[in-house]
């Protein structure tokens, strides 16, 4: 009896010391997103999901094929060991089971920017039961970069910000091991053909034809360059940004690089040019956990 009463005591004891481990197991395990403002867009809609067809692309009970705006993942049409699809599609269905209300924003443009060449609706979603906003789920677990289309540049601010705390915490395809780092200048020759990410800063600026170009090495010939059409040059002035005066200035561009006198980037909407860059946070991409 005096062993049985120890061992009940010992039960007793160590009782809620073990309900308290699981509770903080559990509570690792719940879902923590940043929160997005959309004052710049147009709530048009809500749905309910069926299922989700890829990391990029959602599909609704009324049919509606819902594409997510101003993202891409790196890997989305590479058929083998697509690492970063194939965890996107993983988290959305995770995030977004059958069933599932959401809470659809466009673009205020209604003849332009929402939707794609497939006739796809493009907008920015979140679940309406927990304020979940995708775009900012995927950005910052680092399964996506920001790319926004000439005529839906909304939430670029916010996206940059997301993007730039995965890249810091060296989440998803912003680790070291990634096949998709951030470039530099000299090795911007490695994604010939392909959209990526450069930094550095601006040696030479110059007008030829119309169209400036920002060289960021001592030879034209060979040196990464952007190349910048009246329009683009148009659209950075009225965000008074003068490109020829960006000499020495740091920046971050993102487009698809051909080969042209060496790699080139022509820039195909100013929001693709980010000017200033933000400078390193120690805030976390994690902004609200909820419960």
């Amino acid at each position: 009896m005096r062993i049985l009463s120890y061992f009940i005591l010992f039960i007793f004891l160590c009782g809620p010391v073990y309900a308290q481990e699981n509770k903080q197991d559990n509570k690792s395990d719940t879902l923590s997103v940043p929160k997005g403002q959309f004052d710049d867009l147009k709530f048009t809609g809500s749905g309910r999901v069926d299922k989700i067809i890829d990391g990029l692309t959602i599909l609704l009970k009324d049919k509606t094929i819902l594409r997510l705006a101003s993202l891409d993942i790196p890997d989305f049409n590479i058929w083998e060991h697509a690492i970063y699809s194939e965890e996107a599609l993983k988290l959305l269905q995770k995030t977004l089971p059958e069933g599932t209300e959401i809470m659809i924003y466009q673009t205020r443009m209604a003849k332009k920017g929402r939707l794609n060449r497939m006739n796809h609706e493009l907008g920015h979603i979140v679940t309406k039961k927990d304020d979940v906003w995708i775009q900012g789920l995927l950005l910052s677990h680092g399964l996506a970069r920001v790319y926004t289309a000439s005529n839906a540049p909304e939430m670029v601010d916010q996206m940059f910000k997301i993007e730039q705390m995965a890249r810091q915490g060296e989440k998803g395809m912003w680790g070291a091991e990634s096949e998709f780092p951030l470039l530099a200048p000299d090795t911007a020759s490695q994604a010939i053909g392909n959209l990526a990410i450069v930094e550095g800063t601006i040696r030479k600026t110059a007008t030829v034809r119309n169209n400036i170009y920002l060289n960021f090495g001592d030879d034209w010939k060979t040196d990464f360059t952007v190349m910048l059409s009246p329009e683009v040059r148009k659209k950075l002035s009225h965000r008074n940004i003068n490109a020829l005066d960006m000499t020495n200035k740091s920046v971050r561009v993102r487009g698809f690089i051909r080969e042209y006198n060496g790699p080139l980037i022509e820039l195909e909407a100013p929001e693709h040019l980010e000017y200033p860059l933000l400078p390193p946070t120690d805030e976390k991409p994690i902004l609200e956990a909820n419960p």
